[in-house]
């Protein structure tokens, strides 16, 4: 592999590469533990990921890249500057086209992480509890990918004033990515652990399955869409009244809207939906 050469700026460093720093005041003269720089590293390299899968429509429940794609997405650790414990990080593959790729994926993930450092993971409005949802949720400002790394922000972010002592940590996109720095503090650690288990609406699908108990005092039903997989669904009035009074018992029923997903849960993983409409599944057509 052709070796790189980086050089340093005030905003970063070279074309589609990513600097990863701690800062704290006994950096000055020790490096980070072992432990909490993998851990961070690791996190990252899953952000690259999880920005692919989101990339491809594939971030569901128990997601994986393929051996191909994982060589293709994975970042290696370019060069270490112990003066402020900086660690310039860069695709593992030379080739263009994977590099394109790479700075494409870190995009989307400095824009998801950007939102936890800025403190605006969800829109200004005040919570919510529309009528068929099942329990209150909030909107997630801008792609619902800003929740689905959630779990890895806290990874990076338990690192902060712990045995390492560091105080902060930053992210500094290169200068192809035309981004702002990142920086992580003890602040952002505070404010993304005050998140979990916060809900969220995700994406618009459908889930079809059969109904296995209508609540008595609320338009919601446990609706049975797989072996041993139990949804909580709010309905609208016309779905309600429509499950109620015009389906049979073990019918298979559509319905579309919105998965409500808990901040901190495996991607794709959901235990409530917010139903738009529901409507009897149509029989399959013999060829």
């Amino acid at each position: 592999m052709a070796s790189r050469k980086w050089q340093s700026t005030r905003g970063g460093i070279s074309n589609e590469a990513l600097a990863l720093r701690f800062s704290g005041q006994q950096l000055s003269s020790d490096s980070v533990p072992i432990y909490e720089l993998g851990d961070t590293l690791v996190a990252l390299q899953r952000i690259v990921h999880k920005a692919y899968l989101f990339q491809n429509d594939r971030l569901q429940k128990h997601a994986q890249l393929t051996q191909a794609e994982r060589r293709r997405t994975a970042l290696q650790i370019a060069e270490r500057r112990k003066s402020s414990d900086l660690y310039a990080l860069a695709p593992f593959l030379s080739d263009p086209a994977v590099q394109q790729q790479i700075t494409a994926l870190l995009k989307i993930g400095f824009g998801a992480l950007a939102k936890y450092s800025l403190k605006k993971v969800f829109s200004d409005s005040k919570d919510r509890k529309q009528n068929n949802a099942p329990v209150h949720v909030r909107e997630i400002e801008g792609s619902a990918f800003v929740g689905a790394i959630y779990a890895e922000v806290v990874h990076i972010t338990n690192h902060i004033n712990n045995i390492g002592r560091v105080e902060s940590i930053e992210l500094i996109p290169g200068a192809g990515l035309s981004l702002p720095p990142i920086e992580l503090t003890r602040d952002t650690q505070k404010y993304v652990r005050d998140l979990a288990n916060e809900r969220y609406r995700g994406p618009s699908q459908q889930i079809v399955g059969t109904i296995k108990k209508l609540a008595p005092d609320r338009p919601t039903a446990d609706v049975l869409i797989g072996p041993n997989q139990l949804i909580k669904v709010g309905l609208t009035e016309d779905a309600f009244r429509f499950v109620r009074y015009e389906t049979e018992s073990e019918q298979r029923i559509v319905f579309k809207g919105h998965p409500i997903f808990r901040l901190g849960t495996n991607s794709g993983s959901f235990r409530e939906f917010e139903a738009e409409s529901a409507q009897a599944e149509k029989p399959n057509r013999p060829k």
